[in-house]
């Protein structure tokens, strides 16, 4: 081969790709309003930043409290809410009320990188995070970013602000953002991206990753949706709800608009954010086990959440009865909000949720993992990678 014939084939070969990289973003922008491109914290996946536009209809409860005025007020509703022999949750449901509409909902998605896999990605995920979180929990920095680890691995990810948080629409946040209305909005998502309507993609698989709230969102929408997803990540979780009230108030819920008001001041008293470092680091991070400026990232991302989600967290888990793919349960050795701080006692936590969750799952292909040295938080503590490659292995022993 002459130099004339190497130099056309290298120049055909560098602009080959560079059709791709530039032409992946417009294909991308499919579906979201005002889309932005930028790439994952390790640049390892090319993004898309958006809001979706995402009918959901739901049956929630109609609650009677009403919107807090002071932060005394808010400190005890929680107080009457966790005490010992509490009615207030059982009173304060006054029946049920269709909510319905079109919810504007912040997301990334994130396709590899790698010249060869952007063409071929075939499984997305949708990254569904905790209560306090946003999307960015997925994508904190470098060696620390979910969306890297996946997209390395070959796969897209959707990583979204559930509603009333970050980007996404904030509602009522008593009678219209409770768990009810979150499931039917993680349904829709799911549907979205199997009919290829959003991102220029029509995946073939579609993964749910939950991280702790997310989590119990994820079961159940399985629970009523068994065919929604092909597979299931449960992060940060177990079967058992009955150590949140501590997680809770160890949080010290605080009125966001009192608490942050550059960021939160014209939201209604309804919204919360955990109070401030210690009640984050309490509940949801292991010392030694975590970088310091990770940990005041995560504390400087706080984000909202509200007393409808408070109220309704627990109705929807639901067990599974109808879904039969695999089940992944990933959570950290220290997790405090499933595992009062250890999940190995008096014996292995994460065993319990197929039984008690999947009876149907493929037990075979399904797996678990308990991260060592971390807490709540897994993506933020220094053992995250593991987590990830876990994650992975899964993914690939399962065709995905």
């Amino acid at each position: 081969m002459n130099v004339l014939s190497l130099s056309r084939l290298c120049c055909i070969g560098w602009f080959g790709f560079l059709g791709i990289a530039l032409a992946a973003p417009a294909s991308l922008k499919q579906g979201f309003r005002h889309g932005t491109i930028f790439y994952s914290a390790g640049k390892k996946a090319l993004c898309v930043n958006g809001v979706l536009p995402v009918t959901a209809s739901a049956t929630n409860a109609i609650l009677d409290l009403t919107s807090p005025t002071t932060q005394f007020n808010a400190t005890e509703i929680f107080q009457e809410l966790f005490e010992a022999g509490s009615t207030i949750a059982q009173r304060a449901q006054k029946g049920t009320r269709t909510v319905q509409g079109t919810y504007g909902i912040g997301g990334n998605l994130c396709v590899p990188l790698e010249h060869g896999k952007v063409r071929t990605v075939k499984t997305v995920e949708i990254l569904t995070h905790g209560v306090g979180l946003e999307k960015s929990y997925w994508d904190i920095a470098p060696g620390y970013s979910y969306v890297d680890a996946a997209a390395t691995a070959g796969y897209a990810t959707f990583a979204y602000d559930r509603l009333g948080v970050g980007q996404s629409d904030r509602p009522d946040p008593i009678q219209d953002v409770q768990a009810f209305l979150e499931v039917e909005i993680l349904h829709s998502l799911a549907q979205m991206f199997r009919a290829g309507s959003v991102g220029g993609y029509k995946f073939t698989n579609i993964i749910g990753v939950g991280h702790s709230f997310g989590s119990i969102l994820q079961v159940g929408t399985d629970s009523k949706y068994p065919k929604d997803f092909d597979g299931v990540v449960l992060t940060a979780f177990t079967a058992t709800l009955t150590n949140l009230p501590y997680t809770i108030l160890a949080n010290d819920p605080s009125i966001a608009a009192l608490n942050q008001p550059a960021r939160f001041g014209g939201l209604p008293y309804g919204y919360l954010v955990h109070n401030d470092a210690i009640a984050i680091q309490e509940p949801f991070f292991r010392y030694p086990f975590f970088d310091p400026p990770i940990f005041q990232n995560q504390v400087d991302r706080k984000n909202t959440y509200t007393f409808g989600e408070e109220f309704t967290i627990g109705a929807v888990l639901k067990p599974a009865a109808g879904y039969t793919g695999p089940v992944d349960v990933v959570t950290g050795q220290f997790d405090y909000p499933f595992c009062l701080g250890n999940c190995s006692f008096p014996d292995n936590q994460l065993a319990k949720v197929m039984p008690a969750l999947y009876p149907a799952a493929n037990r075979p292909k399904s797996d678990m993992f308990i991260v060592p040295e971390n807490g709540h938080y897994i993506n933020a503590h220094r053992t995250a990678g593991q987590s990830f490659d876990q994650i992975n292995r899964f993914l690939q022993n399962n065709g995905f």
